[in-house]
């Protein structure tokens, strides 16, 4: 049996703007300045977010069925500029005390496995967790679901950090604080260029060009520079901007098994997640109230950001005139499929050290060797 119900994109816009503007007000006086000011980063990484229309799991995706490597020589500008952020600074803040590290974690079997997982879930999905996230603030009710799924897979998988560390573990390296930075930065910045090369070759080899991501004679390019590389070029900054305040770099994933644990007391369930390797492993963070994870509280900004600027999007152009062109059917037969990704993204992600934010992209940039896995 296929049931279908459908909610509405209309009336809700207006008081639901305000309420939101409201609680980010008002959260925001609350709050200590760092505190506020993640938030804020976390909000001004959704707009770019969904401004630009950028992420990771479309380009992937356009680039499989239709060999279009515009989207994934983003991302290669991405780690790039990225990379001549954060090697430096990795090495160069702390010197002015200013305490960083970067998302450097050991390579190992666990990354491996998490990180396939994590792309069938993906796959199954059409999204990310970061893109899980932006559709949350565009209201996609499915991926409300998805995202609690991933919940329980992350929480499940931190329940079994223990069993995943018994398998082969190859060290941790970073390009970045294993050699001087700037050896480190030139061998990183080399194997982004390789890759860029192999992808250019590809699409050209369909096409007979690449689409250009520079052209001053393109009107709708500003200054001459694509949407991706403005939106890239700001993702690297504001990242640089988390590390300085938060200590470590952009990550989402880490908030599946967190919330989990504040499920999990809510609902005074029966669980020692206390005696979990993974809580060992974790203690601070474990114990930190949400108000100050810097991870909860750039999740959260990067909602509100995209909610807010849905919202007024939407406020700002005319409703269309067939009122059933805004209703979002969402079908019971989906149920499996979503529940099935959502699970294997949160328990992927979690036993890799992270998605496509915290996994490839902070950890690329902060030259850790499990980021390229």
């Amino acid at each position: 049996m296929i049931f279908t119900f459908y909610h509405s994109q209309g009336a809700w816009r207006k008081p639901t703007a305000l309420i939101l503007s409201f609680l980010l007000i008002a959260s925001m006086l609350s709050l200590s300045a760092n505190t506020s000011q993640l938030l804020l980063l976390g909000i001004l990484l959704g707009f770019i977010f969904i401004h630009f229309g950028f992420g990771f799991t479309g380009y992937w995706r356009q680039f499989m069925e239709e060999k279009k490597a515009i989207g994934i020589r983003g991302h290669l500008w991405l780690l790039a500029l990225g990379s001549l952020l954060f090697f430096p600074a990795l090495t160069l803040l702390p010197e002015y005390d200013v305490a960083v590290q970067g998302a450097i974690r050991p390579l190992g079997a666990n990354v491996l496995f998490g990180a396939f997982i994590f792309g069938v879930g993906m796959a199954l999905a059409g999204t990310c967790s970061s893109g899980t996230l932006r559709l949350l603030g565009e209201f996609k009710l499915r991926f409300y679901w998805v995202f609690i799924c991933m919940i329980i897979g992350g929480t499940f998988a931190a329940s079994q950090f223990e069993f995943w560390l018994t398998f082969s573990q190859w060290g941790v390296f970073s390009f970045a604080t294993e050699w001087h930075w700037g050896i480190g930065l030139l061998l990183n910045l080399s194997l982004i260029a390789l890759l860029y090369l192999i992808f250019s070759t590809i699409e050209k080899r369909r096409y007979g060009h690449i689409a250009p991501l520079f052209d001053k004679t393109n009107s709708t390019f500003f200054m001459g520079i694509s949407p991706i590389i403005w939106a890239v070029s700001l993702l690297a900054l504001l990242n640089l901007g988390v590390l300085i305040l938060a200590g470590s770099p952009w990550a989402v994933s880490w908030i599946f098994p967190k919330l989990g644990v504040v499920g999990i007391e809510l609902l005074q369930l029966e669980i020692d997640w206390d005696f979990w390797e993974f809580t060992a492993i974790n203690e601070t963070g474990m114990n930190k109230p949400l108000s100050e994870d810097t991870i909860f509280l750039t999740s959260l900004g990067f909602f509100l950001g995209v909610a807010i600027y849905h919202i007024i999007s939407h406020l700002t152009h005319s409703p269309t005139k067939n009122r059933k062109t805004n209703l979002t059917p969402f079908k019971f037969k989906t149920l499996i499929s979503t529940t099935v990704a959502g699970l294997l993204m949160g328990y992927g992600a979690v036993i890799a050290y992270g998605c496509n934010i915290g996994g490839f992209f902070s950890a690329i940039i902060s030259g850790s060797l499990h980021g390229w896995a």
